[in-house]
């Protein structure tokens, strides 16, 4: 049964594309803290050749055996760093899911049209301002109206203005509230890590190696060289959070526009227009739900697709950048 379960959790495009984010986003800090300890990891070589160099008594031990027993002394620390990049990677499914909630709800609206319920689903807040969601209510007056003779449902007119990928206001303050919420959580807690990383770095070359009065206060000196260390990550990362989040709100903006767009057609009477999604779109399923509802309201355009003879249908506008 646990292996069914999770071999249908990939199964799902949106499942995939849930883990997938969650993946990209921790990718990040991985990136970043790898190149923090790459970087430490040689200023402790160059203070090894340089006490060997100055004269002091390290000879005794090998740099082999000086980088494996710092190595050693930082093992108390691992389930702390497991621990953070759990925290990362449930961010980044909490991000996912912000991004999928709104194609979830329409979806949920889909599939109360089909088991025909009266009742439609709320939403509540700022929610209710998303594009997605009002072309679903859009949708469910839609229905309505199809279903009692009441002549065309007029779409909202902020909807009907929408001519290319459109900004979506109420979803872009909640994504990039996210987004700043992970990337001050990574900062904060790999400059952290990376402050007691190497605090404790100096404490055990001190111990181990004896060191007199002066290399000790050279170790400890070197604050400006970690200050350093740190920074070039942390603007890497947030480079790298700017470019993810460049690329979610722009898929988001092209699969929206084209929601809008193909249920705009099939309002105007082009009752076989339907709306596909790529593989990597979000929001699959609720593609597919409402296909599933457009087919309930328009029969004669299954059947004109079912029959052999008859003309192939339009697959629909290409979506932004996509070869038609």
């Amino acid at each position: 049964m646990k292996n069914l379960v999770f071999a249908n959790l990939f199964q799902s495009q949106d499942s995939r594309y849930t883990l997938k984010t969650a993946f990209l986003v921790l990718m990040v800090p991985v990136l970043m803290l790898a190149m923090i300890i790459y970087s430490i990891w040689l200023l402790v070589v160059f203070n090894h050749s340089y006490f060997i160099a100055n004269g002091m008594t390290v000879l005794e031990h090998s740099r082999e055996d000086f980088m494996f027993f710092i190595m050693q002394s930082q093992m108390e620390y691992l389930p702390y760093v497991f621990l953070f990049f759990i925290i990362v990677f449930f961010l980044g499914m909490f991000l996912a899911y912000v991004v999928l909630r709104p194609f979830n709800q329409i979806q949920y609206m889909c599939d109360g049209l089909l088991a025909f319920s009266d009742t439609p689903v709320k939403v509540d807040g700022l929610n209710r301002q998303k594009i997605i969601i009002k072309l679903g209510q859009f949708l469910y007056d839609y229905h309505n109206a199809k279903k009692e003779n009441k002549g065309q449902a007029v779409l909202p007119k902020d909807l009907e203005d929408i001519k290319g990928p459109a900004l979506d206001k109420v979803f872009y303050f909640q994504f990039i509230c996210i987004i700043l919420i992970l990337t001050a959580v990574t900062l904060f807690s790999v400059t952290l890590f990376t402050g007691q990383l190497y605090n404790s770095i100096v404490e055990t070359a001190i111990v181990m190696l004896k060191a007199p009065k002066g290399m000790a206060l050279f170790l400890s000196s070197q604050k400006e060289i970690i200050e350093l260390i740190i920074y070039v990550p942390c603007v890497v990362s947030c480079i790298l959070y700017g470019l993810i989040s460049h690329l979610i709100i722009a898929r988001i903006q092209g699969v929206t526009y084209a929601y809008v767009r193909d249920i705009k057609d099939v309002s105007k009477g082009n009752t076989s227009r339907r709306v596909f999604s790529r593989v990597d779109d979000p929001g699959h399923q609720a593609a597919e739900a409402i296909n599933k509802v457009l087919d309930y309201l328009h029969p004669e355009t299954v059947k004109k697709k079912s029959d052999p003879l008859s003309e192939a249908p339009s697959m629909g506008h290409p979506r932004p950048g996509m070869i038609p």
